[in-house]
């Protein structure tokens, strides 16, 4: 088994990182079949979700308060509901694809 690497520069010294296995037999094609009826990609959905809800979240957090209408505990409330459908949303509809490199990840272990 031969490790392939990559070379990087930090501080003028070059580093090298392992970034793939050859030989193993356990690595993934990036393009392999996902199972999108399994438990496992339900899952990896369901994360896809939380990262989406958390990424809306800190953008949204990003913006800054409106002091003059700011809707105080209850808009929050709101914020986190809309979030929420927001993140459920986008995970159905907009193909980013973290589900199905979470799963490609999960399945050849």
């Amino acid at each position: 088994m031969t490790i392939d690497s990559a070379t990087l520069a930090y501080h003028n010294r070059p580093l090298k990182t392992p970034t793939a296995l050859q030989g193993s037999g356990a690595r993934m094609a990036p393009n392999a079949p996902v199972d999108r009826n399994s438990p496992l990609y339900k899952q990896c959905q369901e994360f896809e979700q939380i990262f989406m809800k958390m990424m809306l979240k800190e953008m949204r957090g990003s913006l800054g308060k409106d002091t003059l209408m700011s809707g105080g505990y209850a808009e929050e409330i709101f914020q986190d509901m809309l979030n929420d459908e927001y993140a459920t949303s986008l995970t159905k509809s907009a193909g980013f694809g973290l589900a199905d490199q979470v799963y490609r990840e999960l399945a050849r272990i």
